[in-house]
């Protein structure tokens, strides 16, 4: 098979596509067929080809029927191209005037390298190892969840649960049992794990927290044996997903091991940091020890170099074009000093984005949606950033619209439930994601007064 550029306008999509019951002769129906699965996911290819182009290492196939180059695989990315340049193929008047946006904004590509192939029947080996699973290794082999994980390097769930294993590996190495339980979590419940991890509530109780570069642990080591050791025993056995999902079941299995967990009375004056395990094959960190009972100095040449956050709630942040009430609350809460009153800097972070988002909604106009604050925050968001583009606000859409460590939820509970504990970090880490959107937010109402 050769490779030849083609101009999308002249591409056919397949009118016999296996991801449609039935045949689709025209391009409209070709494209409505591929968007009635979900458009979401149609659209953000389209953002995405927009924005980055075509991928490179896998290219459409195409065979000449009737005189007519026929995309027979990669439909998907075709189509998405045709969309962007005649936005009148899609039905939905909401996905078209973002397709419509999209291809404003963006030179998208106009024509495509596609591998040519003489015949259907020709392709067809290719074709079949591209969309029918590992074929006992000769097709596409997906990566294993750990594997995704080390590879994005992102600060996700279950980063941080593969990181706690690390350190759990490294604090108790001569417990040869609980090193069998964790390699057995790490095969078989790795995600049950980070679910766990994610819940706040989990981790104070088992005394540890994360940041970038570490893991902040609450007691020392040997506090903290049995209440690893009854955790990972119980993952390794009958600990499922589905035992832990909700939070009352989470709070129910910490009843349950609540004679292995630290007691608060063992709790050290300050949370200890312990540095992120290196990789294999480079030295070892060694365990803490009982004269590092502190965060180490940012200056310390032992520390890796952390950035700077924010010591006060929302200390960044100025806005210029929202009410004199809503800059007071502002202002007011600036004065916070996290680590001096984590609770009512909790609740101050809340009330800041509650205030700021509700304003905004009631000014713009912004009425769908906005019965719960996450909608509130949702429909903001959408407004401030139709396209999804700022990086800056990856984390205020994930932990706005996610149910995860740190989720609309949370925020929620550092005001109506009596039992939870803010964490320095968490609260930190809130000021810190929510500043870009607060900010953003003040420079569209700004641009769009009313």
């Amino acid at each position: 098979m050769e490779q030849s550029d083609f101009a999308v306008a002249d591409l056919r999509l397949d009118g016999n596509n296996p991801r449609h019951a039935v045949p689709t002769p025209t391009t409209r129906e070709a494209v409505a067929a591929l968007l009635g699965r979900d458009p979401e996911k149609l659209l953000r290819l389209a953002q995405d080809i927009a924005q980055k182009g075509v991928n490179p290492t896998e290219f459409p196939i195409v065979v000449h029927e009737d005189g007519h180059p026929v995309v027979i695989e990669g439909n998907r990315r075709i189509a998405a191209l045709k969309a962007l340049a005649d936005p009148s193929l899609v039905e939905d008047l909401r996905i078209r005037q973002m397709f419509a946006i999209t291809a404003r904004r963006h030179s998208y590509p106009q024509s495509v390298r596609c591998v040519v192939a003489e015949s259907r029947e020709v392709a067809r080996h290719w074709i079949t190892l591209r969309h029918t699973g590992e074929n006992e290794g000769v097709g596409i082999q997906p990566w294993t969840t750990e594997q995704k994980t080390r590879f994005a390097e992102k600060r996700t769930p279950t980063e941080k649960a593969l990181r706690f294993m690390q350190q759990v590996s490294e604090w108790y190495k001569s417990d040869e049992k609980l090193l069998q339980d964790i390699e057995t979590v790490r095969s078989t419940r790795l995600t049950t794990l980070a679910r766990l991890l994610s819940d706040p509530k989990v981790r104070n109780s088992l005394g540890i927290d994360f940041e970038d570069d570490g893991i902040l642990a609450e007691y020392e080591p040997e506090v903290m044996h049995n209440s690893v050791r009854r955790l990972f025993s119980d993952l390794a056995t009958h600990l499922s997903v589905s035992r832990v999902k909700s939070k009352d079941q989470r709070r129910e299995y910490l009843g349950a091991i609540k004679d292995d967990l630290p007691q608060n009375s063992q709790r050290l004056t300050q949370p200890r940091f312990v540095p992120k395990q290196p990789t294999a094959g480079s030295t070892p960190v060694a365990p803490p020890t009982q004269t590092q009972t502190s965060i180490p100095p940012r200056s310390s040449a032992s520390a890796p170099s952390r950035p700077q956050q924010d010591k006060r709630v929302f200390q960044n942040v100025v806005m210029r074009n929202i009410s004199p009430r809503t800059a007071k609350v502002l202002n007011e809460a600036k004065k916070i000093v996290i680590a001096d009153s984590p609770n009512v800097a909790a609740v101050m972070i809340r009330a800041v984005i509650d205030i700021a988002v509700t304003e905004a909604a009631e000014k713009q106009g912004w009425r769908r949606r906005q019965d719960k604050l996450r909608d509130r925050i949702g429909v903001a968001l959408r407004h401030i950033d139709p396209e999804s583009e700022d990086r800056k606000l990856d984390e205020a859409r994930r932990m706005s619209q996610n149910d995860g460590a740190l989720s609309v939820k949370n925020l929620h509970s550092f005001m109506h439930q009596w039992d939870v504990h803010p964490m320095i970090v968490d609260i930190t880490t809130l000021s810190v994601v929510y500043t870009p959107m607060l900010l953003k937010l003040d420079a569209y109402l700004g641009d769009n007064p009313k």
